[in-house]
């Protein structure tokens, strides 16, 4: 993984990544301006971020734009990251708290939360065809995804090794893609039962999880949070040793 990268990914509480919450070191002038572009993009979507118009919303010029943000690809990076922020960091946080036991529930409450959120989605949805398209942003994209596979790997395996990584690796995309999907459908039929989906998808996750832990050699039934325990080896009866 690249140097970027790890530079770029969040980091509450020392999970997962190994860079800081971007918007902790937003400066109170480029907070007001992210929040600026928010409502443009809410109101007039991405043709409605210019600087002028930014300026204009914000009530700061344009050369405290460019000084805090660079350029506009700079600006849109920045908007990109502030879509997830708030719901990636809560999980992130609830999931670091003492005592938390089903990580699989809190992951999958979560999921079913920010896939509701179409506010959020709407504006993903806006930047996302210049994102890919930008040769300078695409990257950041890629960073962006891989940090939600990421999380959600985290979250159900803590403490998982290579091995585990894995085998968990497939599930974790699956899952981001489901969310996304997910909120597809909601945007396009608001009658669109998705909590029925996602007590169906619970299930489908233990499951996915559960193999996955078996397929690595791990104890599947570990307590939450603890480091993933090598299942007992079986005897030469066939039953679990001592």
């Amino acid at each position: 993984m690249s140097d970027r990268k790890n530079a770029r990914r969040w980091d509450v509480g020392g999970q997962p990544g190994a860079g800081t919450d971007p918007a902790a070191d937003l400066a109170p002038t480029a907070a007001r301006i992210l929040e600026a572009s928010k409502r443009l993009l809410d109101e007039k979507g991405f043709t409605g971020l210019t600087f002028e118009a930014i300026s204009a919303e914000s009530g700061e010029n344009r050369a405290s734009i460019r000084y805090h943000f660079g350029n506009k690809a700079g600006l849109i990076e920045a908007l990109a990251d502030s879509v997830v922020h708030d719901d990636n960091v809560a999980l992130l946080r609830r999931l670091s708290e003492p005592g938390t036991t089903d990580r699989v529930g809190m992951l999958l409450t979560m999921h079913r939360r920010t896939t509701k959120s179409l506010q959020g989605y709407r504006r993903f949805w806006d930047l996302f065809p210049h994102l890919i398209r930008d040769a300078e942003l695409q990257p950041r994209m890629a960073d962006l995804y891989q940090w939600y596979r990421d999380l959600d790997e985290w979250a159900l395996a803590p403490d998982a090794d290579v091995a585990l990584k894995r085998e968990l690796d497939p599930l974790c995309a699956i899952t981001v893609a489901v969310c996304d999907g997910l909120a597809e459908q909601i945007a396009a039929d608001p009658d669109f039962d998705v909590d029925a989906v996602f007590d169906y998808w619970a299930a489908v996750v233990r499951e996915l999880r559960d193999r996955a832990f078996r397929a690595a050699g791990y104890d599947p039934g570990a307590p939450a949070g603890d480091p993933v325990t090598t299942a007992a080896e079986p005897t030469s009866d066939g039953a679990a040793g001592d």
